[in-house]
């Protein structure tokens, strides 16, 4: 009778889902290149990954879809925006006129922010030290990720949050590839929309529109998102599940006794 109550407590909690709930909620909480591949997102406007929303747009207007696509340099696979068929500029990187989004689903702090492709002048033809924006959804919160060297790069928030680490070099044989963490600090957004900032060639913290110190195309800012990780929604969860164990515990104890 005992152990029946015991077996009980944990065939009703799998009958309500939550421990369903608690391994489907650590799966959702991070997304690759890769895991969007597999998705069937490359080609899509809009997919779903993991539980994550994604979809391309035009940057001068947003209600314009565009398509989303992959792209490999030296071992790293990033998610880039193109429109349709037409040329890219970009070679399916997310340029200055494109747009990336990735929604949540519900308000959750970003935790990091994988990006790569992002290069230094004299590397594959670049001629600035490339940036990617960041914009908040649901939130006034941007950033600016602007590579400085090699292998190094700052990150640019009035918030003064998140710090970056390198996972690849801006080099030919490298990736550009850096991880931002915590970019909005402890902040709940709904989401967050990338962009290439276009700037100047002499001075990467402008940025410009026109005129010869303002490189135009691939030979300015582009990029591509490779990972986003959000903190694991299973706390909750796993406290609820050891809650009812040590319940069941509990009145094990007093039938016994």
């Amino acid at each position: 009778m005992i152990k029946q109550f015991s077996f009980s407590i944990l065939a009703g909690v799998m009958a309500t889902g939550t421990i369903a709930a608690f391994e489907s909620s650590a799966h959702a909480a991070s997304f690759t290149a890769q895991d969007a591949v597999n998705a069937g997102c490359v080609g899509a406007t809009t997919c779903t990954v993991n539980g994550f929303t994604l979809s391309a747009t035009d940057n001068s207007n947003p209600a314009n879809p565009r398509n989303i696509t992959q792209k490999n340099v030296n071992g790293f696979l990033g998610l880039g925006v193109r429109n349709g068929e037409n040329p890219d500029p970009s070679g399916g990187e997310i340029d200055f006129n494109e747009i990336l989004n990735v929604g949540f689903g519900r308000a959750l702090t970003l935790k990091s922010l994988d990006l790569s492709f992002l290069y230094q002048p004299g590397v594959f033809a670049d001629k600035v030290f490339e940036v990617a924006l960041v914009k908040a959804t649901g939130g006034i919160q941007t950033g600016k990720l602007r590579v400085t060297g090699n292998t190094t790069a700052v990150w640019e928030s009035p918030t003064g949050f998140g710090s970056v680490l390198n996972l690849s070099p801006s080099t030919k044989r490298g990736g550009g590839s850096y991880r931002i963490t915590n970019p909005f600090g402890d902040d709940k957004i709904t989401g967050f929309s990338l962009t290439a900032l276009k700037v100047r060639s002499d001075d990467p913290t402008q940025a410009c529109s026109s005129g010869r110190k303002c490189p135009s195309g691939s030979d300015n800012s582009d990029f591509a998102l490779t990972a986003v990780q959000v903190p694991e929604p299973t706390t909750v969860a796993g406290l609820g599940l050891v809650g009812l164990l040590a319940f069941a515990r509990r009145r094990t104890a007093v039938k016994a006794d």
